[in-house]
Formats: C-alpha cells, sequence, structure tokens
C-alpha cells in the first residue's frame, strides 16, 4: 500500500470513529449498545484496509469509548472497576476480530491463488495430453502455461545433446544475451536459479527426462510459488518425453513397414525366381539323358552345382527376411557338430564331387545348442565361398572343437588354401577376399553376410582371419549345449 493511499483510508477510519461517537452522544445510546456500534466500525475497516489500519482503529474506538460513554464522562479516568473490565473486553474483541477478519481475508486471497494455479496447471495437462504430434503443439502449450501463472516472459529451450546446444521451442518478450549463458548454467548443474526482477523474480528450472536434463524452462517476472513453477517443469518435462516417445513409434513403425515391403518382395522375387529354376533343373535332367558322359556332362555338373547354390540363396534370403521381421524364431537343441559336417556334406553332393573336404572333430568337444537348418546354413554358404576363392586341387577342412577361452561356446571352421584375405583383419566387417584370376570376385559375398545374420539370430558370431601358410580361416563361434551330469548307478 502507497503513502497516500494509508493516509486516505486512516483519515476515513478516523471520520468513521467520530461519527460512531456523534451518533451515540446524539442518540443518548448506553455504553454496551455504543459498544457494539464501534464493533461495526472496526470490522468494516478491517474489511476494507487491512490489519494495521484496522488495529489503530481499535484503539481509537477503545479510547472514544472510554471518553464518551465510561463514567465519568469527557476524561479518561474510570472510576468504576467494572468499567475497566468493559474497556478491556471491548479492545481485546475488537483486536482479535480486526486479526481474524485479516486473516480469512488473506486466506480466502491464497486460496483463489490456489485455485488459479491448480487450473493453470490441470489446463496445462489437459493441452499436452490431447496436443498432436504436429510442429508447434509444445511451444503453445508453453506460452499458455507461462501467461496463466502470470509470467510476463521466459520459455522453453531444449538441449541437442549438449547445454550448449540449444533449440528454443517457445519464448515471450525479450532474450537477452546473458539469458543464454544461465540457461547454460543450468543444464550444466542441474540447479535451479532464482533472480529478483522489477515485478516477482525470474527462475531457471532444469528439465529432466530419463534421468537426464533434456532443456530448461523460464518464466521471468513471476510471482508464482516455486511448487507451482516446479509442477508446470515437470508436466513440460513429460511432454517432451510423450514427443520423442511419439517420433520413436512413427519411426519404429516406418522400419515395420519397411520390412514387410522387404519381406513381400523378396517373396515376390523368390517366387518368379523358383519358376525359371525348377524349368532349368527339368532341362538339366534332360540334357544329362541326351549328352551322357565326356565333357558336355561335366558342364551340366557345374550348371547344375550352379543351380542349387542359386536355390539355396534365394531360401537363405527368405529365411533371413522372416527372421528380421520375427516371424520366426530359432529354435535350437543339441547337435553333435559331426551330424552338422555330414549333413552339410549331403547338401554338397555335387561340390564333392570336384573337390575333396575333409572333416574333424576334436574328442573333447561338446555339442551344439542351435537351430540345426539355420546352422546347416552357415556352414553350407561359408564352404561354398571357401570352394570358390581356392583352388580346385586343395582341399577343405572342416573342424570343431571346444572354444580355447570360453567354456560355453563351440568353435568351428571351415579353412581353405585359397588366396586368403586381401584385407587381413579378423574382423568380419572389415574382411575382404582377393582373387588374382577373377576380378569379379566380390570383396564381401552374399554367402557371408548370410551366415553372420544367422549366426547372430543362433546367439553366435562369425569372423574371418588369414590362415597361416595361405588361405582363410572362417570361424563359427556358437553357444554349447549344456552338459547333463549322470548320477550314481544311472549309465
Amino acid at each position: 500500500m502507497s503513502r497516500k493511499a494509508f493516509v486516505l483510508r486512516a483519515s476515513v477510519a478516523l471520520l468513521l470513529v467520530a461519527a460512531a461517537s456523534a451518533a451515540g452522544s446524539v442518540l443518548k445510546l448506553n455504553p454496551m449498545t455504543q459498544g457494539f456500534l464501534f464493533l461495526l466500525v472496526v470490522v468494516f475497516v478491517a474489511v476494507r484496509a487491512g490489519l494495521a489500519i484496522s488495529t489503530i482503529t481499535s484503539i481509537l474506538a477503545s479510547a472514544c469509548f472510554n471518553y464518551y460513554f465510561l463514567p465519568p464522562l469527557h476524561t479518561f479516568t474510570i472510576a468504576d472497576p467494572r468499567n475497566w473490565v468493559a474497556l478491556g473486553t471491548f479492545l481485546g474483541v475488537s483486536v482479535l476480530i480486526t486479526r481474524l477478519v485479516v486473516r480469512a481475508q488473506e486466506e480466502a486471497v491464497a486460496s483463489a491463488a490456489r485455485r488459479k494455479e491448480i487450473e493453470a496447471l490441470y489446463e496445462l495437462s489437459v493441452q499436452l495430453l490431447t496436443a498432436t504430434n504436429r510442429v508447434g503443439a509444445l511451444g503453445e502449450a508453453t506460452n499458455r502455461a507461462l501467461m496463466t501463472i502470470g509470467a510476463k516472459g521466459g520459455g522453453l529451450v531444449l538441449f541437442d545433446g549438449s547445454p550448449y546446444r540449444q533449440n528454443v521451442i517457445a519464448w515471450i518478450g525479450e532474450n537477452e544475451d546473458y539469458v543464454e549463458d544461465l540457461i547454460t548454467g543450468v543444464g550444466r548443474h542441474g540447479e535451479t536459479l532464482e533472480f529478483p526482477a522489477s515485478e516477482g523474480r525470474d527462475v531457471y528450472l532444469p528439465l529432466m527426462v530419463g534421468g537426464q536434463r533434456s532443456g530448461v524452462v523460464v518464466a521471468r517476472r513471476v510471482s508464482a510459488p516455486r511448487n507451482v513453477l516446479e509442477s508446470v517443469a515437470a508436466l513440460l518435462a513429460l511432454a517432451v518425453e510423450r514427443e520423442k516417445f511419439l517420433a520413436e513409434n512413427a519411426n519404429l513403425q516406418a522400419i515395420r513397414q519397411s520390412e514387410m515391403l522387404k519381406t513381400s518382395i523378396l517373396r515376390a522375387v523368390s517366387h518368379d525366381l523358383k519358376t525359371p529354376l525348377t524349368a532349368m533343373t527339368l532341362h538339366i535332367e534332360a540334357l544329362r539323358r541326351v549328352v551322357g558322359t565326356g565333357r558336355g556332362s561335366e558342364a551340366l555338373d557345374e550348371l547344375e552345382q550352379e543351380n542349387v547354390r542359386l536355390r539355396r540363396r534365394i531360401e537363405n534370403l527368405l529365411s533371413m527376411a522372416r527372421l528380421e521381421a520375427g516371424r520366426v524364431a530359432p529354435r535350437p537343441e543339441p547337435i553333435p557338430p559331426g551330424d552338422l559336417f555330414r549333413a552339410s556334406l549331403e547338401s554338397l553332393a555335387l561340390l564333392r564331387r570336384t573337390r575333396p573336404i575333409e572333416t574333424s572333430v576334436e574328442r573333447d568337444c561338446p555339442d551344439v545348442m542351435v537351430d540345426p537348418s539355420l546352422a546347416l546354413e552357415m556352414i553350407v554358404n561359408l564352404i561354398e565361398n571357401a570352394h570358390r576363392a581356392s583352388p580346385i586341387d586343395k582341399p577343405i577342412e572342416l573342424v570343431a572343437r571346444r572354444h580355447p577361452v570360453d567354456d560355453g561356446r563351440v568353435r568351428i571352421e571351415v579353412l581353405d588354401r585359397g588366396f586368403g584375405i586381401g584385407d587381413a583383419h579378423s574382423t568380419f566387417g572389415e574382411v575382404s577376399f582377393a582373387s588374382a584370376d577373377d576380378g569379379d570376385l566380390p570383396s564381401r559375398g552374399l554367402g557371408l553376410e548370410i551366415a553372420k545374420s544367422l549366426a547372430v539370430a543362433s546367439g553366435g558370431s562369425v569372423s574371418l582371419m588369414s590362415r597361416p601358410g595361405g588361405g582363410a580361416v572362417a570361424r563359427i563361434d556358437l553357444p554349447a549345449a549344456p552338459v547333463i551330469s549322470l548320477g550314481e548307478g544311472e549309465q
């Protein structure tokens, strides 16, 4: 309250007390009635003027009550002790009523402010939860929230991975240069900053999303309490998290649709390719009956081998697509490595006619815990790649042993004496084959990619390294089957 307003209201209170005293004197009211009249004046002043003026009014009314209405009149002397009790009671009651009225007013004002704050938070929560993921929805909700809580400026600033890379989502009022430095400081240390302002104060609150500081809410020249501002910051943090979730969900939906499209395309392509491959198989068999033995028969063997290899590639691609789409899950079971080797050789009957393949399984090698069909395709693809990369008179070796470091894994190796690895690294992603005779040989064949994908789906890995003495070693590390111990008396 300004000084001028205080003087004016005090003067009005003085006039009211004087008017009540004059009215009592003219009407010759008894002391009890006059006391109630003074109490009405005190209550009225307390309602309209506040605690300080109403307290002064109570004291002034007590003085007038004593001077004009308690004998002896027109003196401040009190002859009857009972009048001391009456005067003290009047003064105490008037002061008490004054304080009660003022407190009720203050609580009413505080209750109205809290109601307004709750309405603002409710409106903000509804706006944030019902807002779509369109551009600008978060900024509009932030501006409305700041205006509702009475902020004269401020906004929402998000960090792009670092407090030094700031993205202003919404802002009201001026944005001085030092504001950016303060936001950076809040982002680095995570502490709320408050500074006095011309009206209220400036508050900088960090946004915590997923345990990380993702931004800062700034409320400038605001008088709302700290807990309200923290509630606004918490709601905005949830809104930011929601925006990220919507973006990730949209990306996930796009990836899922892409996978479905890829699967559909592969399925359609494989169908279109299998039909001519079947026709080629029939024609090869027909030509074999006509050609008989000799040079033509060898050419037909090569053609049939490539036909089988192409069919296997198509089936592998379909299997990979189904695994990546989650439509088929591997079904691991214990299987001896020797059985995998035998099944692989049976699948490569045509290749075995032209190249020796040697197998070896160490005595302490455990069984492999893997889906048999996936493991078979891994080994077959690596054998075919070794066959293409090595001279025809050099054997391919298949070796199975316990992993030298991890007892819970089995290592299967496909060894050749071919051209080796051009870029001699053991990491699969950096390996490349180089051939002096075949410039068209790709650095990363499709068979290697298929073997890698199938190994990852089976909980294993594929790596390549150069073989001492020339050639390459393709290693497949797969989970070992758990060993079941036999109890006493069991065989």
